[in-house]
């Protein structure tokens, strides 16, 4: 369940505007075949203002602040706690080579960091192109789509 929540958690933005994108299609096909196929193009129009939206939701950077905040606020507690369990396995170390351990750590973590929210961020980028491309699909061919069909 930890895992999941983790998937969920990361994704959020992701999750919501795929589902809202499928409902939306889903009632527009509906709604396309037994009543009139132009609702297939307000459905486009719809998923348009969903990979709209997600664009400008920017939640990887809000979750980016959030992260360096709370390395800005806690970094120094967690790693005098790190060296001291360092130490107890090494012995004692000089305070020039405890502040270099604590820099190469927070570079690490902050590179690391950013690697995730660079991938996080092409990801999101990706749907939002898919949303966009495949909305103006079905608002401008949606009801020919539809009549094809029938």
């Amino acid at each position: 369940m930890q895992r999941f929540y983790i998937f969920i958690g990361r994704r959020t933005p992701e999750v919501w505007a795929a589902s809202a994108a499928v409902v939306a299609l889903l009632w527009g096909c509906y709604a396309a075949w037994t009543k009139q196929p132009i609702w297939l193009n307000r459905m486009g129009a719809i998923i348009i203002i969903i990979g709209v939206l997600l664009a400008a939701s920017r939640f990887h950077e809000w979750v980016r602040s959030k992260v360096s905040d709370f390395i800005d606020q806690d970094f120094e507690v967690i790693a005098k706690s790190a060296l001291c369990a360092l130490e107890r396995e090494t012995g004692p170390l000089s305070d020039e080579k405890r502040g270099r351990i604590i820099a190469e750590v927070r570079a690490e973590t902050l590179a690391d960091l950013d690697q995730i929210f660079e991938e996080d961020k092409k990801r999101i980028k990706n749907l939002e192109v898919i949303l966009v491309v495949f909305g103006t699909l079905l608002n401008g061919l949606g009801d020919y789509f539809v009549e094809l069909l029938k």
